[in-house]
C-alpha cells in the first residue's frame, strides 16, 4: 500500500487514485466514476461481511489469524521512486508483510498510534488476500486494450488502481464500523 492521507482516501478522493494508474488515459472519461464507485463498493460490502463473519472484531491481527493469513513485520522504511509502501500481500504465501519504519512514519504524521496504524494497514492488505482468494481481483473487473496503435486494439489488461480503491473501501468501512460499533450504509 502506497502513502495516503488519514486514514485512507475517502469514496470523494478515490477517482485521485484512479487517477495514478499507468492505464488512466486509455480508460473513457464516461467509465471512469463508474468503475471507481463499482470498485469502491466492492471493497465496503466485503468490509460489511467481514465485520459479520469475525463478530465485529476490531483487531486484523486476529482476523488474519483466523483466517489462515501470516503477517510479517519488516524493519525498513520502504520507499520506491517518489512513493513510501507499507506494506504489500506475498498471494503465493499468504503473507502480509508490515514494514514498520513506514507504518511508524504514517502513524506520527496522522497522530495515530501505532497499533492503530498497523491495524488499518492491515486491514487494507487483508482485501488483498480476500481478491486472491474469494472475491477474484477487482483490477480484472474493467480491462483496457493494452496497446492502441491508430484503429488497432491488441490485447488486455485490467486497472491496478480499481483494486487498491477497492481495498481503500474495505478499509474505510470496516474503520467506520469498528467507530460507530454498528453495520451501517457507508
Amino acid at each position: 500500500m502506497a502513502d495516503q492521507s488519514f486514514p485512507f482516501p475517502g469514496p470523494e478522493s478515490a477517482e485521485r487514485e484512479l487517477s495514478y494508474d499507468y492505464c488512466y488515459g486509455k480508460i473513457p472519461p464516461e467509465d471512469r466514476k463508474k468503475i471507481v464507485t463499482m470498485s469502491w463498493k466492492r471493497g465496503s460490502e466485503a468490509a460489511k461481511n467481514i465485520f459479520i463473519k469475525f463478530d465485529r472484531e476490531p483487531d486484523f491481527f486476529t482476523i488474519a489469524e483466523k483466517s489462515g493469513l501470516s503477517y510479517q513485520w519488516v524493519d525498513v522504511d520502504y520507499i520506491a521512486g517518489d512513493r513510501r509502501y507499507f506494506s504489500d500481500y506475498l498471494s503465493g504465501k499468504n503473507l502480509i508483510r508490515l514494514f514498520t519504519k513506514s507504518i511508524a512514519h504514517w502513524a506520527e504524521k496522522n497522530n495515530l498510534d501505532i497499533k492503530k496504524a498497523a491495524n488499518l494497514i492491515l486491514s487494507h492488505e487483508y482485501f488483498h488476500f480476500l481478491e486472491c482468494t474469494n472475491l477474484g481481483l477487482t483490477s480484472r473487473l474493467y480491462q483496457v486494450p493494452m496497446i492502441i496503435a491508430g484503429p488497432f486494439k491488441i490485447g488486455r489488461t485490467g486497472i491496478r488502481a480499481l483494486s487498491e480503491i477497492g481495498a481503500h473501501g474495505f478499509a474505510y468501512t470496516y474503520d467506520t464500523l469498528i467507530e460507530k460499533g454498528e453495520n451501517h450504509e457507508t
